[in-house]
């Protein structure tokens, strides 16, 4: 008798957690699609994150149109190229048509992220350097969330305006109609949690 209301109680548990774990899974989902494009265009200061299918393209394609609107001199960091990966490299991949003079005069490469952690801390090694106190953070949207958990962490003091890139090939609306679309979600958002509880408990 008590090993059968153990067991009850047991598959309720579970059961429960499953269902608070999808409720949280869905509300991560949902703040995916309202992550914000920061339109004004009045900053000069710009970081993309590298990783997900095209965003040095799609970021550097954000940059082209905010200097059509203003004649400006900019400060560009591409964060997490890998090692070897050089202006040529970038000049090479974005094609005869991208203004190269931005490349050469306002762009800064770092080679040494590996991960979204170490995309806050170069990046704020960046920001110190160039005394900077605010800039626009370019990345993937179902990556701006953890993204920008790590970068309010480190940088705390720092303006972080948000610009998301919607990915081609994943319809984040209409997830659960995709198993790769929604283990994207699903694998984002257990990389966001494990990022909250180290923040919370090993963060100094």
């Amino acid at each position: 008798m008590l090993s059968r209301i153990l067991k009850t109680f047991f598959i309720f548990f579970i059961t429960l957690n499953f269902i608070l774990f999808f409720i949280e899974l869905n509300n991560f989902k949902e703040n995916i699609l309202i992550s914000s494009k920061y339109n004004k265009k009045d900053s000069n200061n710009i970081v993309i994150l590298t990783g997900g299918t095209n965003r040095i393209k799609d970021g550097l394609k954000i940059i082209k149109d905010f200097r059509k609107s203003k004649k400006k001199i900019y400060k560009i960091l591409v964060s997490g190229t890998g090692a070897g990966f050089t202006k040529n490299s970038l000049r090479n991949q974005l094609g005869p048509n991208f203004n190269t003079h931005l490349i050469k005069c306002c762009i800064d490469l770092d080679n040494v992220s590996k991960n979204t952690f170490t995309n806050a801390t170069e990046t704020f090694k960046w920001t110190q350097k160039k005394d900077i106190k605010e800039f626009i953070l370019i990345t993937s949207n179902y990556h701006m969330p953890r993204a920008l958990l790590e970068f309010k962490n480190i940088m705390p003091n720092l303006k972080i305006h948000t610009y998301a890139i919607i990915p081609k090939k994943h319809d984040i609306k209409n997830w659960l109609s995709s198993y790769q679309t929604f283990g994207l979600v699903f694998t984002e958002y257990c990389k966001y949690i494990v990022a909250s509880i180290r923040i919370k408990f090993f963060s100094s």
